[in-house]
């Protein structure tokens, strides 16, 4: 018996639970599914299951172990949350082979080869689609692999013959922009499949295609003035029929040195109509943001009770450390509100709101100081010439792995690192030109007219690599920044390279036209945005005052932290007990259980709802940055996650590892 048809509201979780522990008793249980990303659409990442609880925790043991296959070029991840249905999990290797395993051995089942469509692109989730009674329409399975929406049989990991070309929607062609990005799964509803696609910087659309062929039934922009691409992660409340997308601000380029105020459709949460895509309402949340991506999580659908009332609300932590509740049909807070640096934002805040040196020894305290003299520290500073700081950073928060909510205590569970970031604007001396930086320090290998080296072209530019025409379809922005910063499989990294000299060839790589010999040579000064740094101390360790990781549990009843603890440590330093930088989400269980991996020490925990306790702890080959995934089959529960490593720095990996109590 398999459970995964319908799952139930928010409203109904407690009484699953009460029953999941009576369940417990009998000799038998039934298997129970995880066949949604981060386990239902409203995104609570939680589980009904008991088998594993604070009693037997301590007993978990590996199952089994699989190795997915062939690492990425270069720096490599693995995001992928896999899905559970019927005793067969679906994952992504780190190219996006999709493959089917018995999730009970780790046996293969099948396996499906993208080809280099999905290198360089991570994934953090698949799609299910379990068929439809009516039509006779058999299961489906669906996931984004570059600019293409891929489409497999689950029985076998064929391809959907009549969906897209071949199995494969090549969502560039409609959204009329390059490149397309798709960072999360999306969601499905109904015979729909609804993506969130951005262009991968300000620019973008929520869509939705049909399960059968691709044709697109709807599709709503999210940029009517100077920005608003969605982020990586939406929920959905299936009874209501209402999808909520986070929206990002602008590049900092679109708009200089000053952001824009009031622009409606930036830096918000969008609730859409999910069969129409019309707009129900956009709430603000930060108007005078100077970088994107400070929204990253996906909402969370919460009910809880306060003051006796039962309250329907849909949560979003942001990067900034601040937590909101909105009414689920309204957009209204339901948390209360506070002014911050000229702007009103949520009161409740889960990281410290300013900024203080790192005081782990006084030598790191005083170089931080020396770093931070100059630096503009006023809230909401825009990026300048002589530097602003950032706190928190812009990586801190709460990312892309989202919060866990616990229905039966009220309790959202956060995972979260406290850094700070420094934003500068670089100048371009009249003069410059990305053309002869390319020249200078690209050209030898793939060649002035960007076309790589192949036979008969040894002799021009020696020891070369592969063409980049068009490497903006196989690579984002990010990525090539990444193969200039670290190096990319035979290519070394350039850290000679100043700071502008790297945005230059990124640029120069994707925008350069056919004509090689054109002269781009700015003639009078003006400025670029520079890539954020992290500040760190002369140890290499954040340089604002620990913890720079934590996990905690926030009461939505009281508004208040419950409970808040160092998370993980920096395998160069290890027991400092003063947490490290996270990447990766949480998931909770009925039995009080709080499972999690993201940490750069390259293990997953598992701590006590209740009071904190770490029960247990495992190693894994590589770091953990993704969310972990629960179920139950053939009569025992797993916890599954995907050791990739890579965000944190070597090694990366590409093991999906099961743990389960000892037998």
């Amino acid at each position: 018996m398999s459970i995964h048809t319908a799952l139930p509201t928010a409203r109904a979780w407690p009484l699953i639970v009460v029953g999941a522990f009576v369940a417990g008793c009998g000799p038998t249980q039934p298997d129970v599914d995880w066949p949604t990303y981060l386990g239902d659409e409203a995104r609570t990442h939680y589980s009904p299951l008991t088998d594993i609880n604070p009693a037997n925790v301590a007993n978990l043991v590996v199952a089994w172990r699989y190795d997915s296959g062939d690492l990425a070029p270069g720096i490599s991840v693995m995001d992928t949350s896999p899905l559970v249905i019927d005793g067969v999990l679906y994952g992504l290797s780190p190219t996006l082979d999709a493959f089917a395993l018995n999730a009970a051995t780790g046996e293969e089942l099948w396996r499906h080869e993208v080809g280099d469509v999905g290198i360089g692109h991570s994934q953090r989730g698949l799609l299910w689609w379990p068929g439809d009674d009516e039509s006779g329409g058999a299961s489906r399975m669906f996931y984004v692999a570059g600019w293409h929406l891929i489409g497999l049989d689950p029985s076998t990991g064929e391809p959907l013959s009549g969906f897209g070309e071949g199995g494969a929607l090549d969502l560039s062609t409609i959204m009329d922009v390059e490149p397309a990005t798709v960072q999360g799964p999306g969601v499905v509803f109904g015979d729909k499949i609804v993506l969130a696609v951005s262009d991968g910087g300000n620019d973008g659309v929520v869509m939705a295609v049909g399960v059968a062929d691709g044709a697109v039934a709807w599709r709503t922009p999210t940029k009517p003035a100077s920005g608003g691409a969605p982020t990586a992660g939406m929920a959905l409340d299936v009874d209501n029929g209402l999808l909520f997308v986070p929206t990002e601000a602008a590049m900092p380029m679109a708009f200089g040195p000053e952001p824009p105020e009031g622009d409606l459709n930036a830096n918000g949460l969008l609730a859409l109509n999910v069969r129409t895509g019309e707009s129900r309402w956009f709430r603000p949340i930060y108007v005078r943001e100077s970088w994107p991506g400070r929204l990253a999580s996906p909402p969370t659908l919460v009910t809880f009770e306060r003051d006796g009332a039962v309250v329907n609300g849909v949560a979003l932590a942001t990067r900034r450390g601040h937590l909101y509740v909105l009414d689920r049909e309204t957009g209204e807070p339901l948390s209360p509100m506070t002014e911050q640096g000229g702007q009103s934002v949520s009161a409740w805040t889960f990281t410290r709101q300013s900024f203080a040196a790192s005081d782990r020894r006084p030598e790191a305290a005083e170089a931080v100081g020396k770093l931070t003299a100059s630096l503009d520290q006023t809230l909401w500073a825009p990026p300048s010439s002589s530097g602003s700081l950032m706190f928190p950073g812009t990586d801190a928060g709460v990312g892309w792995g989202g919060a866990a909510f616990d229905p039966a205590s009220g309790r959202l569970i956060i995972n979260t690192q406290e850094t700070a970031s420094v934003l500068r604007l670089l100048e371009i001396p009249a003069g410059f030109s990305d053309r002869n930086a390319y020249f200078a320090h690209c050209a030898r290998c793939h060649g002035a007219d960007r076309k790589g080296l192949f036979e008969d072209r040894a002799e021009r530019y020696g020891a070369g690599g592969p063409s980049l025409i068009g490497v903006g379809d196989r690579l984002t922005r990010k990525d090539i920044r990444t193969a200039i910063d670290r190096g990319r499989g035979s290519m070394p990294g350039f850290e000679h390279l100043s700071e502008l000299e790297r945005i230059a060839i990124v640029r120069y790589v994707l925008t350069a036209g056919d004509d090689f010999t054109v002269d781009d040579s700015t003639t009078e000064l003006s400025h670029v945005f520079a890539e954020p740094t992290t500040l760190r101390d002369p140890d290499g360790l954040p340089g604002n005052a620990p913890p720079w990781g934590t996990l905690t549990a926030f009461d939505l009843s009281t508004g208040a932290v419950d409970w808040q603890v160092p998370l993980g440590e920096y395998p160069s330093y290890p027991n400092l007990g003063l947490g490290a930088e996270n990447v990766g989400g949480p998931v909770v269980t009925a039995s009080g259980l709080v499972f999690i991996g993201a940490t750069p020490d390259m293990k997953i925990r598992a701590l006590d709802i209740r009071d904190r306790t770490v029960l247990w702890e495992a190693d894994l080959w590589a770091s953990g940055h993704a969310t972990p995934v629960v179920y139950r089959a053939s009569e025992r529960q797993f916890i599954v996650i995907a050791s990739g490593g890579g965000r944190s720095g070597p090694p990366s990996g590409s093991e999906y590892v099961a743990f389960a109590v000892s037998e």
